[in-house]
């Protein structure tokens, strides 16, 4: 005998249009968020997804404007209530985490306070009563030693406690509807299992329907109950998510399953010449106290770490945020003070070098960073962007040469030389990241340091990405560090990987072994942590 679903929410017929041009960017979304169901909602970037969800809660900028359709929470028409009514529905019976806490938080209020706000506008709780409530949500998502935590401002948490802030507030008023954007994708992979998990439970335990966007697949597969696929604002596919990923209709869900990275094949770990040596390196940061800011003690962000990286390969630099991955590729770097060990780059002890003496070697290791928005100046254009290493670190290259240079380079990542006029904001993030590894480029490295390139990147745009790394090491035999937290991603691109931990290095070996045979306890969870196809 069939039960009667509980819908909490419908969206019917949902169609959002430019306001100037009158180009349509959702073409007719329906979809149903059932009571104690995650629904996925996948696709890469500007399928429609976060503009779905915007449009459902009434938050689009003005630059969109709704032309058709329906959004219902039980009996009511969000679309039909004034403003002021729709302020009582967010927060009260449809709730949203976003994707960056950071972001989202008053970097100038305490947690506690912020929470608090949400109560105070949707219940009549106040003094004790509304701070021992948000007490209560604090331990209800895991955040450690609530009560302390109240009182912290949002820098004072780390990212994984940040987004349980969010979730708290969003839980505050019991709403009926939960829509998460994207809520993992700048998580470590064991911050990303346990605030997945919570709100998987959360969602059996309070009956909530939740809206899941990600174009993460993984997480879709250990997370969701349906799922549907969204390509340019229009829904191609949707079933239930063990049929999905069994025997998908579309081609393009084909090919979103099918850009999930290979755990089983592996690259060869031959010891090639090393060509960067890192021996015991430590960088310490002074922690101050008192009026006269007296050093009391040191953080020790790198303690004692040794490796090696020979010409030609990948090294991947795994483990949480503050392990201590990404001040230790400023140190080789020479952005920040080694107070301890050496950093031997072709045989040169360069961790002492000044500014001057350093200039060569700024040449010869490059970097690529996360975010390729925020390490592109807007004002300049790609051209400018990429020939700019050329010019400041002396290639020695005349105007035509550098021009020649930037065409070549944009053609090797698979752009263009048309693309050399144009400015970072009229790129999407997987073209801008390809411009990042041009410029990179620019200067013929020998080592390029890659700060988690992929992290913000769909599927399908990542796996791009990686096989443009992979053909560019064999085709230039140019090294590199790859930190990043994403382990799915070790297996087709590192030859040797290095785990760390607290500043210190607690395994290395090659890729396979780390991957497949892990020695410390911290590796295996980190591992365990990795969403699988096979849940």
């Amino acid at each position: 005998m069939s039960t009667k679903k509980d819908i909490r929410m419908r969206i019917e017929g949902l169609r959002v249009e430019l306001a100037e041009s009158g180009v349509e960017i959702l073409k007719g979304i329906s979809l149903e968020l059932e009571a104690g169901k995650v629904f996925a909602l996948v696709g890469e970037s500007g399928s429609g997804k976060s503009v779905t969800s915007m449009a459902a809660m009434r938050l689009l900028p003005d630059a969109l404007k709704i032309t058709g359709g329906s959004v219902q929470v039980g009996e009511q028409d969000l679309f039909d209530l004034s403003e002021s009514k729709m302020q009582t529905v967010r927060g009260r019976r449809v709730a949203m985490i976003f994707q960056n806490a950071m972001t989202a938080l008053n970097p100038v209020q305490t947690v506690g306070q912020q929470v608090a706000e949400t109560l105070k506008l949707h219940t009549s709780l106040r003094a004790d009563a509304l701070r021992q409530r948000v007490v209560q949500l604090f331990t209800e998502v895991g955040i450690p030693d609530p009560a302390q935590r109240f009182s912290f401002y949002p820098h004072q948490l780390s990212g994984g406690q940040q987004q349980r802030v969010m979730i708290a507030m969003a839980l505050a008023c019991e709403p009926e509807v939960l829509i998460a954007d994207e809520p993992t994708t700048a998580l470590d992979v064991t911050i990303q299992e346990q605030v997945l998990q919570l709100i998987r439970e959360l969602t059996r335990s309070r009956e909530l329907a939740v809206l899941l966007i990600t174009h993460d697949m993984g997480v879709v597969r250990n997370t969701a109950d349906d799922v549907a696929v969204m390509y340019r604002g229009e829904i191609i596919e949707r079933a239930p998510v063990d049929v999905f990923f069994h025997a998908p209709k579309e081609a393009y869900s084909r090919r979103l399953i099918d850009a999930l990275p290979d755990l089983t094949q592996f690259q060869s770990a031959a010891i090639e010449e090393p060509l960067l040596e890192l021996e015991e390196v430590k960088v310490h940061f002074p922690v101050r106290k008192g009026v006269l800011q007296r050093v009391v003690d040191v953080t020790r962000a790198v303690d004692g770490v040794s490796l090696k990286i020979g010409r030609g390969e990948t090294y991947a630099l795994v483990g949480e945020s503050g392990s201590g991955k990404s001040t230790l590729g400023r140190a080789i770097l020479n952005l920040e003070a080694v107070a301890g060990g050496s950093v031997r780059f072709n045989g040169v002890s360069i961790e002492h070098l000044g500014r001057r003496a350093m200039l060569p070697y700024r040449k010869q290791i490059q970097v690529i960073f996360q975010n390729p928005y925020s390490s592109m100046n807007p004002r300049m254009t790609v051209g400018e962007i990429i020939a700019e290493g050329m010019v400041s670190l002396g290639l020695g290259l005349d105007a035509v040469q550098r021009q020649e240079r930037i065409d070549d380079l944009l053609t090797r990542v698979q752009l263009g030389p048309e693309y050399a006029t144009r400015y970072p904001h009229e790129f999407s993030g997987g073209q801008l990241q390809r411009i990042a590894i041009a410029r990179a480029l620019a200067v013929n490295p020998e080592l390029i340091i890659c700060d988690e390139p992929t992290s913000a990147l769909d599927v399908s745009i990542r796996s791009e990405v990686l096989d443009l790394l992979r053909a560019l090491q064999q085709e230039f035999g140019v090294s590199y560090l790859f930190i990043t937290h994403d382990l799915s991603i070790i297996p087709s691109l590192a030859h040797h990987v290095g785990v760390m931990q607290y500043g210190k290095l607690v395994e290395q070996g090659s890729a396979e072994q780390i991957l497949t045979r892990p020695g410390h306890p911290y590796t295996q969870a980190l591992l365990n942590s990795v969403p699988r196809m096979d849940p």
